[in-house]
């Protein structure tokens, strides 16, 4: 009975720790809200080989070294009244790219922290199909 039990235990214990990791951060929640209701803009400033491999469904893409230039799309400008969460593959160039952006007029821009990778794990977004 008590090997029964401590495995029940342990197995319980094991699910909900896992659950707890994957669970989505409450700052990504938000984000995910925001985006969805259209009130936010969630912008990949990684290159374009990068994105052409992979990116997030609900993602606009603006390169870090188009930004840089002083290029941005036009979704991205448009959405200078909005909130702007950046990301790209680790949380590095999202902070050059705040820069870039606050100088081309946009006010409330969020560096995410976490990369492509990691917003996919914590199933933040779907990857875009590609085609």
């Amino acid at each position: 009975m008590w090997r029964v039990t401590a495995s029940l235990l342990l197995a319980t214990t094991a699910q909900r720790w896992a659950s707890a990791i994957s669970a989505l951060p409450e700052h990504l929640a938000a984000a995910r809200e925001e985006i969805a209701a259209g009130t936010a803009l969630l912008v990949d400033v990684r290159e374009p080989e990068e994105w052409a491999g992979a990116h997030l469904a609900s993602a606009t893409h603006a390169p870090l070294s188009a930004l840089q230039r002083g290029d941005a799309p036009d979704a991205v400008l448009d959405a200078a009244d909005k909130r702007i969460y950046l990301h790209c593959a680790a949380g590095i160039r999202v902070h050059p790219a705040k820069a870039c952006l606050s100088q081309l007029g946009c006010d409330d821009i969020v560096a995410l922290k976490e990369g492509i990778g990691e917003l996919y794990q914590l199933e933040f977004d779907a990857l875009a199909e590609k085609g």
